[in-house]
């Protein structure tokens, strides 16, 4: 049966489930016994009916700003070289690589069926997608021969050749950014299963089956999160836990704010950074090599033992469901502050920050002017580039742009998804215009 058929077949046997379901949830509605308590199940039915069976993938956001792809350039202001923006597309989800002029020059398509067509075995209990449109990538590391790993939410990792074709993959839970070692390996968030989780990392009136219920079938959402050194061949080396290391480290408020929340995503680890020595030498007892990680659900810096696990330092600031952490040459670490507007209206997007650990001062370096305004409720990311300009990823507006130091937009991307939706760039980086060094990327055509 083809991957159509079987999406097919899926929808069939919820609307005949649902048929039940919104029969008894009317009469419930009625307050005819015992169907009253069916009523809230049919108008979720309803709604797995209406998000499974929809052209559009669900975790795309109405279209923010006009135009589409390259709307600005100053070619005599922008740091030259090529970029890679991943994400959920038109045609899926997908890695582009594109030109300074804003020409595709090369797509790798990352199709979690074909790579995982075995997914109900290898993933088990754990919640897979229901079809394309439901599932994500975010996190990727390019190589000079057209290789590429992308990491698929909360589903696995791969390495694609040029051609999108399967190198390999980790039969693990993977999610967020991936963060190559020098020695070729990479460090990516993971998840442990609540099934394989002691019960001591469990909150009260909590077990295994409780909090698998509670995240249901939502990708983004694991309870253990962890980070995996996995290497070259794809296979994963060492596994540490970020949920005990902060249980450890005694961290109770964070753990209850978080679990308050969400308690079947307490840390919701997304990016790992390798501390380096100008960034251990601002904080006591923090080496080289130790992990520097970004615990969203808890807006936390955190730095652990890249070989214990143990945590050694953590800094809640006034940054807010932050993601991709930066360190910088001189040791500071630069941050993507999401920021949310459910505070109040005076809060107008997001931001990057820069913080110094040793001294705790923080200054904001975009946006500069009041008119500067971006936002991403969710993912973000951003990048220092050589000539002191910095490249913003605002995700969930399917937007790339390239500031001046001084704020001025010298180049800006965008991609609509559709009429009414943009696309949804979870991240991009820019690399030297010779990153490739002439490598040919073509593949045979597609039929």
């Amino acid at each position: 049966m083809g991957k159509a058929e079987e999406n097919g077949d899926r929808v069939g046997r919820i609307m005949l489930f649902a048929a039940g379901f919104t029969l008894a949830g009317l009469a419930g509605a009625l307050g005819m016994s015992p169907f009253n308590e069916l009523a809230s199940g049919a108008r979720a039915t309803v709604g797995l009916i209406t998000e499974v069976s929809s052209d559009r993938p669900a975790m795309l956001m109405p279209t923010a700003y006009p135009g589409e792809q390259l709307v600005t350039i100053d070619k005599e202001a922008i740091q030259p070289g090529l970029t890679l923006i991943q994400g959920i597309m038109p045609g899926g989800n997908q890695v582009r690589l594109i030109s300074a002029d804003g020409r595709e020059l090369h797509r790798w398509r990352a199709d979690f069926f074909k790579i995982w067509p075995d997914a109900a075995k290898v993933f088990g209990r754990d919640p897979i997608p229901a079809t394309e449109n439901h599932y994500f990538i975010q996190g990727m590391h390019p190589f000079a021969d057209g290789s590429l790993l992308v990491s698929f939410g909360q589903l696995g990792t791969a390495k694609l050749d040029r051609c999108s074709n399967l190198v390999w993959r980790t039969d693990r839970q993977t999610h967020h950014s991936i963060t190559a070692t020098k020695d070729g390996k990479v460090w990516i968030p993971g998840a442990i299963s609540v099934f394989d989780t002691s019960e001591d990392l469990f909150p009260a009136g909590l077990n295994a089956e409780k909090l698998h219920a509670m995240a249901g079938d939502n990708l983004s959402k694991a309870f253990n999160n962890s980070v995996l050194l996995v290497n070259a061949n794809g296979n994963v080396e060492r596994e540490l836990s970020v949920l005990r290391a902060v249980k450890e480290a005694g961290l109770e408020n964070a753990l209850y704010t978080s679990l308050q929340e969400v308690p079947q995503d307490p840390i919701h680890l997304n990016d790992i950074e390798i501390v380096t020595e100008p960034l251990a030498a601002k904080i006591g007892g923090v080496e080289e090599g130790d992990l520097l990680l970004s615990i969203r659900e808890m807006n936390m810096l955190a730095i652990i033992d890249d070989e214990t696990g143990v945590l050694k330092w953590e800094k809640q600031g006034p940054w807010l469901r932050q993601h991709d952490v930066d360190i910088t040459p001189d040791g500071k670490i630069e941050i993507f502050n999401n920021r949310s507007k459910t505070i109040g209206d005076w809060v107008k997007g997001s931001q990057i920050l820069s913080f110094d650990p040793a001294t705790e001062q923080v200054r904001v370096l975009y946006p500069v002017g009041s008119q500067d305004n971006f936002y991403s409720h969710i993912m973000g990311a951003h990048q220092a580039l050589p000539n002191g300009n910095r490249m913003i990823v605002e995700s969930t507006a399917g937007r790339v742009f390239e500031v001046t130091p001084a704020g001025e937009i010298v180049w800006d991307y965008r991609l609509p998804y559709d009429d009414e939706a943009a696309s949804l760039f979870s991240y991009a980086i820019r690399v030297p215009e010779d990153f490739y060094k002439g490598e040919d990327l073509s593949c045979p055509s597609r039929t």
